[in-house]
């Protein structure tokens, strides 16, 4: 068996489950203040939501705000529509190690709805935490709005994944 090549710093940064944890408490915040009833995000919804975060090809597609459906954007990026599957298929073990990680640290809380933040995570400084984390938590939020405003059936329909 071939031995295991060691990853780019940057690439084990934001494949490390606390930070995963972190941009899904963002996601997951925004989704409960976005929705009507404030519902929590769906459990397999959070499923969804590193694959477009976390590379960086894709979160600097994403747009500035929800006035763009996620339908919209995917009609306009079809490369990023065709790779998605990819890219959740191989990120899958790094979600659920993610939101393990946050509930067992009191990031996250499991509901019967879906996952929710554990109050109101705080916002990263660009100065402080680096462009990159602050950009992967723009675009969750974002995500976590787009995700609010469909159900998961219809986003894992657009995005070409099953649960």
């Amino acid at each position: 068996m071939p031995a295991r090549q060691p990853r780019l710093p940057e690439v084990e940064a934001l494949l490390n489950p606390a930070f995963g944890a972190y941009v899904l408490a963002h996601g997951a915040a925004a989704h409960s203040a976005a929705a009507s009833d404030q519902a929590a995000l769906p459990w397999p919804s959070a499923f969804l939501l590193l694959p477009l975060v976390l590379p960086p090809d894709s979160r600097a597609k994403l747009p500035r705000d929800t006035r763009t459906t996620l339908a919209a954007w995917l009609a306009d990026h079809p490369v990023e529509r065709a790779v998605y599957p990819r890219r959740a298929a191989g990120l899958h073990d790094h979600a659920r190690a993610s939101i393990r990680f946050g509930i067992r640290h009191r990031i996250l809380a499991l509901t019967p709805t879906g996952l929710a933040a554990v109050g109101r995570p705080r916002r990263p400084a660009p100065a402080e935490d680096g462009e990159e984390a602050a950009s992967c938590v723009r675009a969750a939020v974002l995500v976590g709005r787009w995700l609010a405003a469909s159900d998961p059936a219809t986003a894992f329909t657009l995005l070409g994944v099953r649960p």
